[in-house]
């Protein structure tokens, strides 16, 4: 997301961080960032309100962080290797809240995961305010009511399925995401794509 958003082009699977945020240097002063996006857009939409735009600017602090595993998860059934992305998750995010998002990855098929809570470190290279980090579990709670849930109604809740991905017997395949595993001829293969995942001797 960084490099992207430095060079002015795509931030594949990550939304923006913020359009305007500050990013620590390494003398220890904040930066101020304005996304270009929202720069070019304001230029070619002179009557727009910069502090009101369309609800397709979308920054990765106000998705769920439901939100971000649920894309990961949908675009992971496309792709072979596991995707770097990151779950941003607000300040006090508690240790069940992470390991819940870790589940939904999981139970969702992702191949990895990385959750990172707002303020959890003593310093961070992105922040949206150029100051110290405290948590504050009042802000936690004001970001989770105002926060939009895009996906998280549109989407099955991953939670509560029972599908279990891998080569195994009775495994969905890790490949198609559609067909069951069984044993056929020495192999266990998919009953959907043929894809045969492991083989004895």
């Amino acid at each position: 997301m960084s490099t992207g958003t430095m060079v002015g082009v795509s931030t594949g699977l990550e939304p923006y961080f913020s359009f305007t945020y500050y990013r620590s240097g390494r003398l220890g002063k904040f930066i101020e960032v304005k996304a270009e996006i929202v720069e070019e857009y304001l230029t070619r939409n002179p009557e727009a309100d910069p502090n009101n735009l369309p609800e397709w600017f979308i920054s990765s602090m106000s998705l769920a962080p439901e939100a971000h595993a649920d894309v990961q998860c949908i675009i992971q059934r496309w792709i072979d290797s596991s995707i770097s992305k990151t779950v941003n998750a607000p300040r006090g995010y508690t240790v069940e809240q992470v390991e819940s998002v870790y589940e939904r990855l999981y139970k969702g098929g992702a191949k990895g995961g990385t959750v990172y809570v707002d303020g959890s470190r003593d310093s961070q290279v992105l922040t949206l305010k150029a100051e110290e980090n405290e948590i504050d579990s009042d802000y936690v709670e004001e970001v989770i009511e105002k926060r939009p849930v895009i996906l998280v109604d549109t989407i099955q809740d991953l939670r509560s399925t029972n599908v279990t991905i891998g080569s195994e017997v009775g495994n969905t395949c890790p490949v198609c995401r559609q067909g069951t595993v069984q044993e056929m001829g020495g192999c266990n293969t998919c009953t959907n794509c043929n894809a045969q995942l492991k083989c004895g001797l």
